[in-house]
């Protein structure tokens, strides 16, 4: 049992999430369910490993299983599973050591150069616009990328995402050859990002990068305010979101499809608050998405929006108010232990925790992130748990002597 134990305890069982794209070969699908089950395979290792230890990981793998077939065949376009699997995912991510850590963040890193077959080009990559010397832009591919049948901007959150991580292991690795290596993975990450025509995976990787570099040379006094500077994020990410969305916003009125964005989210809003019942516990899945579709058309679509642009108001009308409060609590606890753990034994990890969690923040704040595709939504929940790192054994031993 304790061979077994310890053979699950690897971090080398994070192998399985790059090799999840492996599903991609057998079906073209944005979801594919060969991908959901290494992905469910890898969650449910993750608990087994606590369970003789915690019999509470015993429920969550009961969790894993029943949400399985509704992950796979979903019947509504958001779904209870999603941020289901997101919560898994970070219940997974708990209690990891720094070096089980730094192996699970290679193996993370390690999904871009496994995700290059399955690059595949679509519609105008409107991002060259932003390159300014016309050689550079035309050299390069004018499609946009994608993982296969994963969505544009659903492909550029990972590679965003991913490039985060590779800043994070370039900043941290002791051994320049490794330091390089991450570095070379994160460059093309953050082009994979640039060639997915998605502004939020071009300009957030950037802006995340430096607000964790500001912090980090201010690591100290930013740890002894962790707490306001975590309900610092939390209101600045609401006056973020009420510029973009207010009607009449000046930030959106010269740009259609981000006036369509924010009709959309002022039609989520006034829908949740139709009804004091429906505010608290919100209206189920699609009722809300279905409504808005049918009043709000983007440029050139006949379509409506499926979806908030926004994580946050996507779930107070599917899950209601209490929800969405459970929702901002959780994210202040993040970005405080992260504000706390960067003047603390493992400062370099929670420096990479930082710079993801702050990108998906603010993705979170003008797509619907966490919707559909299983891999990103494992990811996102795994690197939250970063803030929950483990304290080295001798630690442990000296809290235990303390109490």
């Amino acid at each position: 049992m304790t061979g077994l134990t310890e053979r699950l305890t690897s971090p080398w069982l994070d192998l399985l999430l790059p090799l999840s794209l492996s599903g991609l070969l057998w079906e073209r699908s944005g979801n594919p369910a060969g991908m959901v089950l290494i992905l469910a395979i890898w969650c449910g290792l993750k608990f087994l490993r606590w369970l003789p230890v915690e019999p509470v990981y015993g429920v969550l793998v009961g969790v894993l299983v029943v949400s399985l077939s509704a992950v796979i065949h979903p019947i509504s376009g958001s779904a209870p599973t999603d941020l289901i699997v997101v919560l898994l995912a970070f219940a997974a991510g708990l209690k990891q050591s720094k070096d089980q850590w730094r192996v699970g963040l290679w193996l993370i890193l390690a999904t871009v150069i496994v995700s290059l077959p399955f690059v595949e080009f679509d519609r105008f990559n409107s991002n060259l616009t932003a390159i300014p010397w016309s050689v550079v832009r035309d050299v390069l591919p004018q499609e946009a990328v994608r993982i296969q049948r994963i969505t544009i901007n659903r492909t550029g959150y990972l590679y965003g995402l991913f490039a985060l991580v590779g800043y994070g292991l370039f900043v941290s690795e002791i051994r320049p050859w490794l330091s390089r290596l991450a570095a070379v993975v994160a460059m093309l990450s953050f082009v994979l990002a640039l060639g997915a025509a998605s502004r939020a995976a071009f300009l957030f990787p950037l802006a995340a990068v430096i607000v964790t570099e500001l912090c980090w040379r201010n690591r100290q006094w930013v740890a002894r305010r962790a707490r306001s500077l975590a309900a610092f994020v939390l209101v600045l990410s609401l006056l973020f979101n009420l510029a973009l969305y207010w009607p009449g916003s000046p930030i959106v009125a010269e740009e259609p499809s981000d006036v369509g964005r924010a009709q959309v989210a002022q039609c989520f809003v006034s829908q949740s608050l139709s009804s004091l019942p429906d505010l608290l516990m919100g209206q189920g899945y699609d009722r809300v998405s279905d409504h808005c579709a049918k009043k709000v058309f983007l440029p050139g679509r006949s379509s409506g929006i499926p979806h908030a642009h926004n994580v946050f108001l996507h779930a107070l009308a599917d899950q209601g108010l209490v929800a969405l409060i459970l929702m901002l609590m959780a994210v202040w606890l993040v970005f405080q232990r992260l504000f706390l753990g960067l003047a603390g034994e493992a400062e370099s990890l929670c420096r990479t925790g930082l710079a993801c969690a702050l990108f998906i923040l603010a993705a979170s704040l003008v797509e619907s992130t966490l919707l559909k595709t299983s891999l990103q939504q494992v990811i996102s929940g795994y690197l939250l748990a970063i803030a929950w790192v483990a304290p080295t054994p001798s630690k442990q031993e000296n809290f235990r002597t303390i109490g």
